[in-house]
């Protein structure tokens, strides 16, 4: 007897990149196919080099605090993303924007939220750029309480 797992709930971490887009029709393939949902979530924090005094003061045309500039940013491109996947028949039932170290957000959203799976784009960096810019697919992959499908940008075009 053999047993197939089934995925009702799909977390979709986003960086906007295209990796993400391929992770989230590989999502929508898995969903189509299971009667599934999927949340989208996008994880950021303030860059480390970014001043504290960058943090209070105020920056762009609006004199908006740089933390609300880059809150708004991503909530546009959000939408942005949402509306493009619904156009494409691609059905999200969740999309927010969480403000923290996104390994961190995207493990602690997965074993809150009564996920069964995360799928999730990686820019398979390797060598110097892997060593400093570190991986968020690694360290997700290593942590989660749920099954982690990781999926490159070449996978869209599959």
């Amino acid at each position: 007897m053999s047993s197939t797992a089934v995925f009702q709930r799909v977390l979709v971490p986003v960086d906007f990149s295209e990796c993400s887009r391929a992770a989230l029709h590989k999502a929508a393939k898995l969903t189509r196919r299971t009667g599934g949902t999927i949340d989208v979530i996008h994880a950021w924090r303030l860059p480390a080099f970014v001043p504290p005094e960058s943090v209070v003061g105020t920056v762009g045309a609006a004199g908006e605090p740089l933390v609300d500039l880059m809150q708004a940013n991503a909530e546009a491109a959000m939408r942005k993303l949402v509306e493009s996947a619904r156009s494409e028949g691609i059905e999200i039932t969740d999309a927010r924007i969480l403000l923290g170290n996104p390994a961190a957000v995207i493990v602690e959203q997965a074993g809150s939220g009564g996920y069964d799976l995360i799928v999730l784009g990686t820019h398979g960096r390797s060598g110097l750029s892997h060593a400093l810019i570190g991986s968020v697919a690694e360290r997700v992959v290593r942590l989660s309480p749920v099954p982690v499908l990781t999926v490159r940008h070449a996978e869209l075009e599959a």
